[in-house]
């Protein structure tokens, strides 16, 4: 009888195994955030045995103040921001707590520590309604992914949490949290980016939901602001972007990032592994120069166009000895993916983690590396599960065909990648997607079978030797422009912009010194016309500079100095009709209105989106501004003649001459008069 249980029993455990690592309908692991079901076995087994490095990371954790079941919550409360502060030390000290009785749950096995944080998050999610704050991108994003990860190991391990707080919880990170976060952080350096990042890719996994985790990643490695990887490590050498500023700043920025690259991970999507290995290079830098060597610098300037040579500010501009030397719990995490997992050296990161081990916890990282991170080196022999669903998908219009390409998927535990990918295609988001490619080995394909101005969907699914993953989410990408649409450089610019549609949005990218003078340089998307019409537009984000000048544009021609008249958005922020009238004459200013406090908040940040129009009838302009495209105000008109034919669209125009800036236009409408 004893055998028979025992055996019973085994069959049970390897079937609750199997269950706890297939993905569910939506192509999602749980748990699956910063620790996933091997991790959580990993962490008890040496706790229970007393291995070490892993035992001595668990006893930095059981030294917190935090992690103590008898910890007394200092709220809920419902509201809490930072600049102001509102209850910010109430809320950072709640989310560690509940964090880190969750990790002593899953570590120890003892009630009192799932007791405690299911708590803390009953009360948190019963409570607040937003956070707030001029700084409230940060410190959303630093605290809501303890609360993410506390309630991702409460609720895939026998904690006592009920489904139903559990799905409450879910409406409480999408209602409370995500709103902030939302929409990142394209004013700002690039840490309030990636703590928002790693908060929205830990709700988007933690509420199953696909379109979000999608847009995330792509956000990680195509993002507008200064947060994604190729803003926040912006040389192949790996210096960072915060570099010149200090320190603690570029470690705070590149190990927040490592959290949104630890969470794909889990999902089986790698974007540690993102342009060869980039984030590693990051971190070498960082420990590098922290040692006291030397390292390689170049002048940068960020995608704000504030910090750095040639910027607005004119400040940080050299490499910064501030914090040199202080090192934070950023290491492990690295360091462990990169030699254990990938066999790929890193020299500098693990002297780091040499000299700092164990790496306790901190109010601003989730730290805790040694205990949560440190693992044995991975044997890869052949993959155990399906890979991640590919993710990161965006595309490039090309001569012979759009560009498609997306991020790496791998089996996470074994850490061996997908052997190929299977590319499917529609013409509508709902309809019938019909395979174009098969057996693709790379992580792009270029479709040449388009017609051009039409919109494609496209969605991958990748293969190894266990199966296929779940399909990826829809890329909506149209070949070219819509019928019509052209897109050109205007004047002297230094960094060639394009433009993309998607079936409902524009997305230019733009440089060019001003729309301005006696002559402009800047990216147009625009319509040849012959007769009369309105073009109309949103302005929504991102847009990764607040020295841009978006809006709607008639113009003559597309010589640098033509005539044109043109609603924009001025820095910072005013709406109003601009116009050149008369080849080569000086641009003025010919009506303008205060956006106000409603759209925009302090540091000048333009906060929702916002509808421009601009109208031709026969020589009359007239502009228009609205904050809801509804009730539209007139703001100017002027008399101009541009004959009988002439162009009208969407400009991009970052203002400065090292760095590009991302404008996004929806809802845009072009009548014509008949």
């Amino acid at each position: 009888m004893n055998s028979l249980i025992l055996t019973l029993l085994a069959v049970f455990l390897t079937l609750s195994s199997t269950r706890s690592w297939s993905q569910n309908q939506n192509g999602f692991t749980h748990p699956g955030l910063l620790h996933s079901r091997e991790d959580l076995n990993r962490m008890k087994e040496a706790f229970e045995n007393k291995k070490e490095p892993i035992f001595t990371g668990f006893k930095a954790l059981e030294e917190s103040l935090y992690s103590k079941a008898n910890y007394q919550m200092r709220g809920p409360f419902p509201e809490w921001g930072r600049a102001p502060n509102i209850r910010a030390g109430e809320a950072r000290s709640d989310a560690r707590a509940a964090y880190e009785n969750a990790l002593m749950w899953a570590v120890t096995g003892n009630k009192d520590h799932a007791n405690k944080a299911i708590q803390i998050i009953n009360a948190w999610a019963g409570s607040l309604k937003k956070v707030s704050g001029i700084d409230g991108v940060l410190a959303a994003g630093i605290q809501g992914v303890k609360f993410a990860n506390a309630a991702e190991i409460l609720r895939y391990t026998e904690s006592g949490w009920s489904e139903e707080d559990a799905k409450k919880c879910e409406k409480w990170f999408m209602e409370a949290w995500y709103p902030t976060i939302e929409h990142y952080a394209y004013f700002a350096n690039g840490n309030w980016e990636t703590a928002a990042l790693q908060t929205n890719m830990a709700i988007a996994v933690y509420c199953n939901d696909r379109e979000l985790f999608e847009s995330t990643v792509k956000y990680s490695i195509a993002g507008a602001g200064n947060g994604s990887i190729p803003h926040m490590i912006v040389y192949p050498s790996g210096q960072c972007q915060e570099t010149t500023r200090a320190q603690h700043y570029a470690q705070l920025g590149i190990g927040l990032l490592s959290g949104a690259t630890e969470i794909a991970w889990n999902q089986g999507v790698d974007l540690y592994g993102w342009d060869n290995n980039r984030l590693l290079k990051g971190y070498e830098y960082i420990a590098k120069y922290g040692l006291g060597e030397e390292v390689p610098y170049q002048h940068y300037l960020d995608r704000t166009g504030k910090y750095g040579l040639g910027g607005k500010h004119q400040n940080y501009t050299k490499i910064s000895t501030v914090s040199r030397g202080n090192f934070y719990p950023i290491f492990e995490r690295i360091q462990n993916h990169y030699t254990k997992r990938r066999e790929i050296k890193s020299p500098y990161s693990s002297r780091v983690v040499k000299m700092k081990r164990p790496e306790g916890p901190t109010n601003d990282y989730v730290g805790l590396g040694t205990l949560t991170h440190w693992r044995n080196k991975v044997i890869k022999n052949e993959s155990s599960r399906v890979p991640g669903p590919p993710a990161g998908l965006t595309h490039k219009n090309l001569e012979k065909g759009t560009k498609i390409e997306w991020v790496k998927s791998v089996d996470p535990v074994n850490c061996i990648d997908a052997n190929h990918y299977e590319l499917t295609r529609s013409l509508s988001p709902e309809g019938s997607y019909k395979t174009i490619a098969t057996n693709i080995k790379d992580t792009k394909y270029i479709d040449e079978d388009i017609k051009k101005g039409t919109t494609y969907y496209y969605k991958i699914r990748a293969f190894n030797e266990m199966g296929a993953s779940a399909l990826s989410a829809t890329l909506a990408a149209c070949a070219g422009l819509p019928p019509s649409w052209k897109q050109s450089d205007v004047g002297e610019v230094k960094i060639s912009g394009y433009s993309l549609f998607d079936g409902e949005k524009f997305t230019l990218e733009g440089a060019g010194k001003e729309i301005g003078g006696t002559d402009d340089s800047f990216h147009f998307a625009f319509v040849p016309m012959k007769k009369d019409s309105t073009i109309t537009a949103r302005i929504i984000r991102p847009m990764s500079s607040q020295w841009t000048s978006p809006g709607v544009m008639i113009r003559k021609n597309l010589d640098s100095d033509s005539p044109h008249a043109s609603v924009l958005l001025l820095p910072h922020w005013s709406g109003a009709l601009v116009s050149r009238s008369s080849k080569g004459a000086k641009t003025q200013i010919l009506g303008s209105t205060e956006l106000g406090e409603t759209h925009v908040i302090k540091k000048n940040r333009l906060s929702t989106p916002y509808w421009i129009r601009i109208k031709k009838s026969r020589q009359t302009i007239t502009g228009f501004l609205s904050a809801d495209g509804n009730k539209w105000n007139e703001i100017g008109k002027i008399k101009l003649d541009f004959g009988d034919h002439y162009l009208v669209g969407l400009p991009a125009c970052s203002q400065l001459d090292k760095v590009s800036t991302t404008v996004t236009y929806d809802s845009v409408v072009l009548q014509k008069d008949k």
